[in-house]
């Protein structure tokens, strides 16, 4: 998974798609980081982050400058571990949609970092659905794995150096 970060207008934007609806994918729909499963090709995990990445939005992370790994995490739903990759785009970028991502939305790390934007919704787990946090930006939810990511990010940076 690729986390692309843009210092731009005295904030951190982090770019983030929707996922193509498809009903052989448990994610359709949905917020996300650009990323996706290894292939037989990919010799490293970051092969696979910069291959998703580019087939995604069309942005090159290779040209830009790697800051390092989250924590891997395991989706709740999926048994499998997401390797959270970051990167400060250090050049511009013009993203691009594509037959797996519908939309690119850029979010700014103040309104991630202001605890009054995180609400709740019914999660569409299951037959009954179930209460979870997120965030409500613009007229998008993000939630599970990617609202976790987030939070882990929000907790690093307000923790300081």
């Amino acid at each position: 998974m690729g986390i692309l970060i843009k210092d731009e207008v005295d904030d951190l934007w982090f770019l983030m798609i929707r996922r193509r609806e498809n009903p052989e994918d448990p994610w359709s729909g949905q917020m996300a980081f650009p990323g996706g499963h290894a292939d037989p090709r990919d010799r490293t995990l970051l092969d696979t982050v910069a291959r998703e990445v580019m087939e995604e939005v069309g942005i090159d992370v290779r040209k830009h400058e790697f800051i390092g790994c989250l924590r891997n995490i395991q989706p709740k739903s999926a048994p499998m571990i997401v390797a959270p990759f970051t990167f400060l785009l250090t050049a511009m970028v013009y993203p691009t949609t594509s037959r797996e991502a519908t939309e690119i939305l850029w979010i700014p790390m103040s309104f991630l970092l202001n605890e009054k934007n995180i609400s709740y919704f019914s999660a569409p787990i299951g037959e009954k659905g179930d209460s979870m946090p997120s965030y409500r930006y613009s007229d998008h939810v993000i939630w599970g794995l990617s609202f976790r990511i987030i939070r882990e990010i929000v907790s690093k940076v307000g923790s300081g150096p």
